[in-house]
Order: structure tokens, then sequence, then C-alpha cells
């Protein structure tokens, strides 16, 4: 793949997956209050100002996270959907739930925080997988 070969409407559908993905995890629907508990905060302790700065800085991961991922499916000798789910869930597994652990337990965060966490990159990373290799 050459920095020029970039799918931009797959990049874009993947990070908008990613949005769309966070917003229904954290959302009272699936994982919100169980989250705010652990954290043990409030809805208006998180409603404030730096909402808006996470929220930013969450959308340009995802884009880097797209376009990385982009880059690993392309370097797949064949490339389907089932494999940019495979690298996508290898990636959301192998590489961000993984990463996860170190904090967890040097900051004592609580294992909570970590499933709901863990399993929100392990599902956003495939699904953008699918998406990026429907478009490589």
């Amino acid at each position: 793949m050459h920095l020029f070969d970039i799918h931009i409407l797959g990049i874009i559908l993947a990070v908008i997956a990613n949005t769309l993905i966070g917003a229904m995890w954290y959302s009272p629907l699936l994982f919100a209050n169980i989250w705010m508990k652990s954290l043990e905060k409030t809805r208006e302790e998180l409603n404030t100002g730096s909402a808006n700065t996470g929220y930013a800085l969450t959308m340009i991961a995802a884009v880097v996270s797209a376009l990385v991922l982009s880059y690993f499916i392309s370097l797949l000798d064949s490339i389907s959907i089932g494999n940019g789910a495979l690298i996508g869930f290898l990636a959301g597994f192998g590489i961000a739930a993984a990463r996860e652990l170190s904090p967890t337990f040097f900051e004592a965060r609580k294992m909570t925080l970590f499933v709901i966490s863990a399993g929100y990159h392990i599902v956003a990373l495939t699904v953008m997988g699918m998406i990026l290799a429907a478009f490589a």
C-alpha cells in the first residue's frame, strides 16, 4: 500500500462506525451506568467542558487507528471482510486490550473498567477492520 492508495471513504466510514459504537457502548443502553459507578463519577461530573476535548481526541485517535488498520489490511495476501475482521480483532485484543492491563494494575483501576474499555476496543476495531477491508 502506498500512502496515496488510502480509500478515504473507507476511512471515513470506519471512523463513523467507531464513533457510533463508542456512543452506544458508553450510553445507558449498554455500559454507561456501570462504567460511571466504577469510575465513582456522576453524569454531571463527566459532562464538563473537558468532554469536548475528549471527543476531539477520540476522533483523532479513530482516524489514526483507521489509517494504521487500513495499512495492516493492505499487507494481507488475500483481502476479505473476514480477514479485515480478524486483523481488527487481533489489533483490539492483542494490542489495545493488552495495553490496557498495565494501567489497570499499576493505577489500581477496577477490573470492570478494564473489561468495558477492552471490550469497546475489540468490538470497534473488529468492525473498523471489516469496513476497511470492504474498501481495500
